[in-house]
């Protein structure tokens, strides 16, 4: 998509989209009553004899940065779906919301369509104009520019997630992966089997061990900081399939277990943004990635695992998987990277979203720095997280009688054991645990936002690492 931000449309010819708030009601094209255009956040009213889409905003005191990105991705998801590729945004007062109003016309006009016959398919935004007062084109620009950015690298991570099982599996994520390096310059270190199995990292090759395509350990790097400094790791969970393995999933809703891998997509999508942003740091992210399926070579309930780090785990239930894979994940950012702080994102729990609902992330961490930073970047960032407890009692839930922990202790306070379980890896180094569950994707249209992965998470990890 090229974007543009001028004073004017590059073509007035075509359609223009207007903000209004609740006061701007008078400066309506047409006499509106309440009932006829509500003007609440991301409500839209297109009039056809002028080409024109109106947008609301809802009252003028509540207008944020995220009530811009919202509309904006409002009215580009209807523009597109009504096949427009070339349009303009009026901004107006709201020009310094140029960033936000761009990220929203990004990941609003996202539809995956890899799949669909050609005469099936929308088309993608070409080209979109942002229209400013010619005195503020400087700052919008800039700001326009980082939201592209921004907005690209979540659509990056929901291009990836969407993919199916049977041709998207650990290997291949290695080969996304490779692919990104190459594109940003970044370091790259993916682990096989082989080297899984030599290195010891016992709990990607329980939980790949049934599946014709073996597991990968993903490690890239990012330096932009100074040389020596000790980087922060991002750490994500990338279970192309999960089928629960021997603790099989029921067969209702199994399909929706493509989006498992929602949070090592994350992982890659921030780390093609920071390097696209160039932040002035070092950033090393690692993906743990495995299909869980059954076989002959299944890990079975009753299973000790020993994992990266050297501890042991026992097996209780094989469909809490990803926070076995996870162990091994978070060893590694320890003993090898050596990170200053560590943040995981993974579709761990159901229980985060029985907690939270579907609108909502899970956040875990004893690090008072690290929850305000991320608190603040996700609601910079337009994403909800509720900060989850990490009491004693829950890392005794998850004690093993007959190794240092067990991976599942069943349901109550699932999300927190969850975390507890996790903290287990990581020592003393700062950390903070993200179930995005709920929120990864999501099983039908919303007026902002297409069925599929939401790429939940990429927009938080770039504004936390860029206010570093």
């Amino acid at each position: 998509m090229k974007l543009t931000v001028a004073s004017t449309p590059a073509k007035p010819q075509l359609p223009t989209v207007h903000f209004f708030t609740k006061e701007e009601r008078k400066q309506l094209p047409h006499p509106l009553t309440e009932a006829e255009f509500s003007l609440i956040p991301s409500s839209l009213l297109p009039l056809h004899e002028s080409n024109a889409l109106c947008v609301g905003l809802g009252t003028a005191a509540k207008v944020t940065g995220n009530t811009v990105r919202q509309a904006a991705a409002a009215a580009a998801k209807f523009l597109r779906k009504n096949g427009h590729a070339d349009y303009s945004l009026h901004l107006g007062k709201h020009a310094g919301f140029a960033g936000e109003a761009t990220e929203g016309v990004v990941v609003g006009s996202y539809q995956f369509e890899q799949y669909k016959t050609a005469d099936k398919r929308t088309p993608a935004p070409e080209r979109v104009t942002l229209v400013v007062p010619a005195d503020q084109i400087p700052g919008a620009a800039a700001r326009a520019r980082r939201g592209l950015v921004i907005g690209e690298a979540c659509n990056r991570a929901r291009e990836i997630a969407n993919q199916p099982p049977n041709v998207f599996y650990p290997q291949i994520l290695a080969e996304t992966a490779a692919a990104i390096a190459k594109e940003h310059k970044l370091g790259l270190t993916v682990l096989d089997e082989k080297a899984l199995r030599k290195g010891g990292f016992g709990g990607l090759l329980a939980v790949g061990g049934a599946s014709a395509h073996p597991p990968r350990l993903v490690v890239l790097r990012y330096q932009g900081g100074r040389k020596g400094d000790a980087p922060i790791a991002l750490v994500g969970k990338a279970v192309t399939f999960d089928s629960g393995g021997i603790s099989i999933k029921p067969s209702l809703g199994m399909e929706e277990m493509v989006f498992d891998k929602c949070g090592g997509c994350a992982v890659l999508g921030a780390m093609a943004g920071l390097a696209t942003l160039k932040l002035k740091l070092n950033v090393v992210g690692i993906i743990a990635s495995a299909e869980n399926l059954l076989s002959g070579e299944s890990y079975r309930p009753g299973d000790i695992v020993t994992v990266y780090d050297g501890k042991h785990i026992e097996i209780n239930n094989t469909d809490a998987e990803g926070r076995v894979i996870l162990a091994d994940a978070l060893g590694y950012a320890v003993k090898d990277v050596k990170a200053s702080q560590i943040i995981d994102l993974a579709t761990l729990t159901g229980a985060v979203v029985v907690a939270l609902g579907d609108h909502v992330a899970g956040l875990w961490t004893a690090s008072k720095n690290m929850r305000t930073g991320l608190l603040d970047a996700a609601e910079k960032a337009g994403e909800k997280f509720w900060h989850m407890p990490l009491f004693p009692e829950y890392e005794e839930q998850i004690r093993s009688q007959i190794a240092l922990v067990k991976n599942s202790s069943g349901r109550p306070g699932g999300a927190n054991t969850a975390a507890a379980f996790l903290k287990t890896f990581v020592g003393d180094t700062p950390w903070a645990h993200l179930d995005i569950a709920g929120t990864a994707a999501t099983d039908k249209d919303s007026a902002t936002l297409a069925r599929g992965a939401t790429g939940f998470g990429v927009r938080t990890l770039l504004e936390y690492l860029s206010a570093i």
